[in-house]
């Protein structure tokens, strides 16, 4: 019979990374193509850099344990009201029918007893919303009967407007309005049950077809704007109880912690334009095995 070795975690050597920080390097970028699909590039910026990973047209980089407000200048809060995250909704005064995306016709129209999860996203600076359905933009027919569909791409800037929508959200109920070639609509359900932007405002009066019941997915409210920071917890969770077994006791809070951060985006992109839309995930790797953060002093990281 085998011998079993254990070890403790404690045992294990820790990997050590270090950073040479250089700033404003050029993103010139050479392309070589080969016949069987596989691309090579070579940037100039990244010459100096032994933590960059390059997968076809994104380009990974990790940095050191900073906060992420050395990443980020903090932008002011532009507040349209509390909304929602994620929602349900249905026509008012009915319990068993949903707004719901159709795959086979690309629409917003009524289903029983399901429906789809329509997502909230406030506009920077405005006071307008996107709705995402699916992981797609909600998004009006440019031409009557403006008809809603769904889509993977945004529109342009020139015709923004079909994918923008002013909200009015209270207590149960929605409205949704946006701007059409007709002037300002709202989102309503016609007579054949299809989601489109065809209501009007007559004397002030809101008719039914167009006030929605708002349910709630999350109780998690939201609102426009970016805080840059790091804001995490650790907790103690006794998973041999029989009765404390949906509590935890928060131990300690700790705000604006220095971790680690992987940030992609594509490096064509930022080769031809200058700048790129990046997207950033906080890596807590720099965490002692009692879950709190580690010594600044005791790493070997510069930042960069």
């Amino acid at each position: 019979m085998a011998n079993t070795t254990y070890k403790l975690l404690t045992d294990l050597t820790p990997i050590s990374l270090k950073y040479n920080q250089t700033k404003e390097e050029p993103l010139k970028i050479n392309i070589t193509r080969y016949k069987n699909g596989y691309i090579s590039y070579e940037l100039e910026g990244f010459a100096n850099y032994q933590d960059v990973a390059i997968n076809k047209n994104t380009c990974l980089v990790l940095t050191s344990a900073v906060s992420l407000r050395t990443i980020f200048d903090t932008s002011e809060t532009f507040t349209i009201g509390k909304v929602p995250v994620s929602i349900l909704v249905r026509p008012r005064n009915s319990n068993s029918f949903y707004l719901k995306e159709q795959t086979r016709f690309n629409t917003i129209s009524l289903a029983l007893t399901s429906s789809s999860i329509f997502y909230i996203q406030p506009i920077v600076n405005s006071n307008e919303v996107e709705i995402f359905v699916n992981g797609k933009y909600l998004q009006v027919r440019e031409e009557y009967p403006y008809q809603t569909y769904l889509s993977e791409v945004s529109l342009d800037e020139n015709e923004i407007n079909r994918q923008r929508f002013l909200i009015v959200q209270k207590n149960e109920v929605i409205i949704f309005k946006t701007k059409t070639s007709s002037g300002y609509r709202y989102l309503a359900i016609n007579n054949d049950n299809i989601l489109r932007a065809t209501g009007l405002v007559l004397n002030e009066s809101i008719i039914n077809y167009y006030v929605f019941t708002c349910i709630p997915v999350t109780t998690i409210k939201q609102e426009a704007g970016f805080l840059p920071d790091n804001n995490w917890t650790t907790y103690y969770f006794d998973v041999q109880s029989k009765t404390e077994n949906k509590t935890v006791d928060i131990n300690q809070n700790f705000v604006d912690t220095d971790v680690h951060y992987l940030v992609d985006f594509p490096f064509e992109d930022a080769a031809d334009k200058g700048y790129a839309n990046i997207n950033v995930a906080s890596l807590k790797t720099n965490v002692t095995p009692t879950g709190g953060p580690a010594p600044v002093e005791n790493t070997n990281i510069n930042q960069v």
